[in-house]
């Protein structure tokens, strides 16, 4: 969110007049910057019109699926998500719009969750106080206010990160024993918890700033690849941070902030790069305050902000991938080439396969209790088979050896989460869908939070049939990954397909396709083709053959990841639609 729980306390806020809401509506509407589709900005115009009209009481699900979905009066939200998922993406569009371009945006709308009544607020920014610090200490300063307690206390932390001084160590994941030849010797980032700081004087905020940060370690211990660190920051001299960048792997310090107001939490936490002081990510979380539920608010909250930190494809990864040395210092090279494998199987693009497995190959060879390589390897393994990167006579082959990998990570840690993925994928693809299910939950028993966890899961689900499991997975993941990968949306919408809802179909199945999947503009296709659009069909056949062991053989392809004859069946009579549709334009 553009603003933190600082600078709204620093601001006068008051109710924006209808005039000013109507603007506020063009404005994002017309912003080539916000990216809902169609049937998000129909949503969002239709709530904010019947909120000015004096009508929010009534915004209910089935009203929007009327009204904006064009349902039926018989809709049930129980078996037709549609008004559910697409608030969700929505919230998401308004909150990427106000980050960015519309940071500046005199009246903000957003819609609290919980419901589809829009909110509405106008902000008077107050100027920033100036930089107690001098010019060359701080290059690219946060953009919340300056406490110069709180800023000495931040850079106290940063110093324990950096310097080990006076670290109180809670949980260093990876290894039990630095000194061995095991994992221990994988230099890994660190990340420092500061204790959320209660900026009311209530019982009530004191109590949930404390929880929060107790919870917030807890649940980020449940991601791999971090050694998490409590701090002591008593009797440590402040340093500036530009004396702090010296660490081969960034080092992070995580700070957050809880205010109450009447019956509204507003709790904002913060990402700091510890080495540039930079702000990597931020966010805010506003929530409902009800009696009794001060500890399900202070566990869901922990839990969604460990998950946006700490998943593969989250603020931390992404971060550490970005400003990764090119070439890595030795003691770093296995840690990022692990982390390279998640930015290769974001694409699975055959050019960067060779080298991946080149890269994975000397990792397990330098490090060989290093669970994280062997199960990463077991995936790049699985990949040469399944998408056919190698000679057809080494297929099978490959299989066992990619299970060899992940049995030898599974070997060295039972409880990486890694490994049950790798070692689920695996056996989904070899046909042992039964066993592939057992580590697949056994994986979301150890982190119910990692949303790249709920989506493999949920799509070898659907991909089985198995639509109730499946489908509340995916949603989940896709609500909590803020760039997914192409491939967590492709069963969601065959879902839709199935259901006879190719709108829906159509507007997931874009999201993966404009990410430049293959199989992505073979949903689109399918959709496109039930919904009588034969030019975007003929247009995204045209984009299948970014996937060539899909475009020469769809129903093959479908078959090798474990489909179900039932669901490729109707996949392969609507693509047949979709390319008549097309051929006859």
């Amino acid at each position: 969110m553009a603003h933190t729980v600082q600078q709204a306390v620093e601001c006068e806020r008051d109710t924006p007049s209808t005039a000013d809401i109507q603007a506020a509506l063009e404005r994002v509407l017309a912003s080539p910057d916000f990216s809902a589709s169609d049937q998000r900005r129909k949503f969002l115009r239709f709530v904010v019109e019947e909120a000015v009209a004096g009508r929010a009481q009534g915004l209910k699900g089935v009203v929007i699926a009327h009204e904006v979905f064009r349902r039926d009066t018989d809709f049930n939200s129980k078996s037709d998500p549609v008004v559910r998922l697409e608030a969700r993406r929505l919230r998401r569009d308004l909150d990427s719009y106000y980050v960015g371009p519309g940071r500046d945006d005199p009246v903000r709308i957003s819609i609290p969750k919980g419901g589809y009544a829009p909110e509405f607020e106008t902000l008077h920014h107050a100027p920033e106080p100036p930089d107690p610090q001098p010019p060359e200490v701080d290059p690219t300063p946060p953009r919340t206010h300056q406490r110069s307690s709180r800023a000495t206390l931040a850079i106290a932390i940063l110093l324990v990160l950096l310097t080990g001084v006076g670290v109180g160590l809670l949980l260093q994941k990876g290894s039990d024993d630095t000194t061995t030849a095991t994992a221990g010797e994988v230099d890994l980032p660190r990340v420092a918890i500061l204790p959320f700081q209660a900026l009311d004087p209530s019982e009530t905020t004191h109590a949930l700033a404390a929880g929060l940060g107790s919870e917030l370690l807890h649940y980020l211990s449940q991601f791999r690849g971090l050694r998490l660190f409590a701090p002591s920051v008593e009797n440590l001299e402040a340093q500036t941070l530009a004396e702090l960048g010296k660490a081969p792997l960034p080092s992070y310090v995580v700070r957050g902030e809880v205010l109450i107001e009447g019956n509204r939490v507003s709790v904002v936490v913060n990402l700091l790069n510890a080495g540039t002081g930079e702000m990597v990510w931020s966010d805010i979380y506003d929530l409902q305050l009800s009696p009794g539920s001060l500890i399900d608010l202070r566990d869901s909250v922990s839990a969604e902000i460990a998950s946006a930190l700490g998943q593969p494809y989250g603020a931390l990864s992404e971060d550490i991938r970005s400003n990764a040395d090119s070439p890595p210092p030795a003691s770093l090279e296995s840690y990022l080439c692990v982390q390279q494998g998640y930015s290769y199987r974001r694409t699975l693009e055959r050019a960067e396969f060779e080298q991946m497995l080149e890269c994975l190959d000397a990792a397990v060879a330098r490090n060989p209790d290093y669970s994280d390589a062997w199960a990463m390897l077991g995936w790049v393994r699985l990949d040469a088979s399944r998408y056919r990167f190698l000679p057809p006579e080494q297929i099978n082959a490959n299989y066992i050896a990619a299970l060899a990998a992940a049995e030898r990570a599974y070997s060295l840690d039972p409880n990486n989460v890694l490994t049950l993925k790798a070692l689920s994928a695996i056996h989904h693809h070899m046909g042992n869908y039964q066993e592939g299910e057992r580590f697949g939950w056994r994986a979301l028993e150890l982190n119910p939070n990692d949303p790249d966890t709920l989506a493999q899961v949920g799509w070898r689900l659907a991909a089985r049939g198995k639509f109730d499991e499946g489908v509340p997975l995916m949603e989940r993941s896709l609500e909590r990954t803020v760039d997914p990968p192409a491939w967590y949306y492709h069963l969601l919408s065959m879902y839709h397909l199935l259901e006879g809802d190719a709108a829906v179909a159509l507007d997931i199945a874009e999201h993966s396709a404009n990410k430049g999947s293959g199989f992505g503009n073979f949903l689109v296709a399918i959709a496109a083709g039930a919904l009588g659009d034969g030019e975007r069909a003929r247009s995204a056949l045209e984009g299948i053959n970014a996937s060539p062991s899909l475009a020469s053989d769809p129903a093959a392809f479908m078959r090798s990841h474990g489909a179900t004859e039932e669901i490729i069946g109707k996949m392969i009579s609507g693509y047949t639609e979709a390319k008549r549709l097309a051929s006859s334009l």
